[in-house]
């Protein structure tokens, strides 16, 4: 089929070259050809993102959903007037399926500015294909400082990566560890004394 101008025989072509047969009662294949030659069209994921507990109920159709598990991070510490104490932990981030748990812990509050030569320890992850620790939500890092002393930053939450083989119906139970706060003051603000949230990303196709 040929098109009598310009625009219809660059229309024609797109079509075509898709592997379909020009039909003109149809005017949705310039549509379908386009969005069948996007790079992986089919296969681009859906995401739904998780900041706070919650439950993902599975589908018709969907066999696999990965999950992404990222721990808070812990909260910076100055108690400027205390030796050996630490701020707020960052709260673990799981998800659960079918009584298997992935674990993203969050990491530990940082140390008073006195005692600031001991590292927060960063949050471990279990249960995941892929289990990191302290490449989570980041620690509190603020820059309170007591007799040239800087308070002990917090430490990184941890991250998990795991592809659960799912049927309909199925229920994945999410919990979301919130970032640790700081002793620094009591809201969070923009210089970095709290630990960053947790969270959770599901994917699937």
């Amino acid at each position: 089929m040929q098109g009598s101008k310009p625009v219809e025989c660059e229309v024609l072509n797109v079509i075509q070259a898709a592997g379909i047969w020009p039909d003109c009662d149809d005017k949705t294949q310039l549509l379908q050809a386009i969005t069948s030659m996007l790079p992986d069209a089919q296969g681009l994921p859906v995401r739904q993102y998780f900041t706070a507990d919650g439950q993902y109920t599975v589908p018709e159709n969907v066999a696999k959903v990965r999950v992404t598990v990222v721990g808070g991070g812990g909260g910076l510490n100055a108690l400027l007037n205390d030796v050996d104490k630490q701020s707020e932990n960052g709260g673990a981030s799981s998800v659960t399926c079918n009584g298997v748990t992935i674990l993203a812990e969050g990491g530990r509050g940082g140390w008073s500015a006195l005692t600031n030569s001991v590292a927060a320890a960063h949050g471990d992850a279990s249960g995941g294909d892929v289990n990191l620790t302290g490449q989570g939500a980041p620690g509190g890092h603020g820059n309170t400082t007591f007799s040239g002393l800087t308070g002990g930053a917090g430490g990184n939450g941890a991250l998990a990566i795991k592809e659960f083989d799912v049927q309909v119906a199925d229920v994945l139970d999410i919990v979301v560890g919130a970032g640790g706060q700081s002793d620094v003051n009591t809201q969070k603000n923009p210089s970095g004394n709290f630990g960053g949230n947790g969270y959770v990303i599901l994917e699937w196709v």
